[in-house]
């Protein structure tokens, strides 16, 4: 064989071996991804106290706050539909879409605590494969959850159209993905458990507190309409509520389809970027 006919075939094995390891790439990643999203899946089905956890919290603060608060939201000249049950319903759906999104995003923690996602990081996968994985479960399982609500007593008399239906449920996958995305991103920069919570405490939970859960948007002084219009949550329950009280709000559904997607990307970002301690 001629120098020109060695180096002909072992430029072409070597294009071969590209190929086929840019394939493995690819089927990695995906495989990854998936994999990842079916673990979330089998881990949240074996774990019963954190189903009553996100469930059973927003249905209490539901129970109290809605009867509670009842008869002062019922001034006759300003009628709320479905009275304020159904007003709450939107917030009380983006608390377990929260909570869960706490829950899937402490497995990250777990995870690199018990040494399973180094092993995840030095396969051929690429980092957005993990990062969707993470997001993709822990927003079904929210979604699932908060899905479950809509069953109860206040929505009986205004259930929505086949049509509305399909808007809050699309509204509600939103929200889920955009609240995993963040818990995601915040979790992969906690180094510990406890650090995530501080985190939750001082970022989540006023996110949801001032996104028109528990009082409307309108009619607030000026500077906390303000801070509330700038809260994507306020949108994605606004993007919910529409539905359910008969008139979907286009606005707050584009609003927070953009804020999911800017959410999922900062958690692909975040995993992404070079880490300083073996990531």
């Amino acid at each position: 064989m001629t120098q020109a006919a060695a180096s002909s075939t072992a430029i072409a094995e070597t294009s071969e071996g590209a190929a086929l390891r840019g394939e493995a790439m690819r089927v990695s990643g995906s495989s990854v991804m998936w994999t990842i999203l079916w673990r979330e899946l089998v881990r949240f089905r074996r774990q019963p106290t954190r189903i009553a956890a996100a469930i059973g919290t927003p249905l209490m603060l539901w129970a109290f706050l809605g009867l509670g608060f009842s008869n002062y939201f019922a001034h006759p000249s300003q009628p709320i539909r479905g009275g304020y049950g159904l007003f709450l319903l939107p917030g009380m759906m983006t608390m377990v879409a929260l909570f869960t999104a706490v829950f899937s995003s402490i497995s990250v923690i777990d995870d690199r605590n018990e040494g399973w996602l180094q092993s995840v990081l030095v396969s051929p996968a690429s980092r957005w494969s993990i990062a969707m994985g993470k997001v993709l479960g822990g927003s079904i399982i929210a979604f699932l959850q908060a899905a479950v609500l809509l069953l109860a007593p206040p929505v009986w008399a205004h259930w929505p159209s086949p049509g509305s239906l399909a808007a809050l449920l699309a509204a509600l996958a939103v929200t889920t993905v955009m609240m995993t995305g963040i818990g995601v991103a915040f979790a992969w920069k906690s180094e510990t458990t406890q650090g995530f919570h501080a985190v939750m405490n001082l970022v989540l939970l006023p996110m949801w507190a001032l996104s028109g859960a528990i009082f409307p948007v309108e009619g607030q002084p000026a500077l906390l309409r303000v801070v509330m219009l700038a809260n994507p949550l306020t949108w994605c329950s606004q993007a919910i509520a529409g539905p359910l009280h008969g008139e979907a709000n286009w606005t707050a559904v584009v609003v927070s389809t953009a804020c999911a997607a800017a959410a999922a990307a900062a958690a692909i970002a975040v995993v992404a970027a070079p880490q300083k301690r073996g990531f």
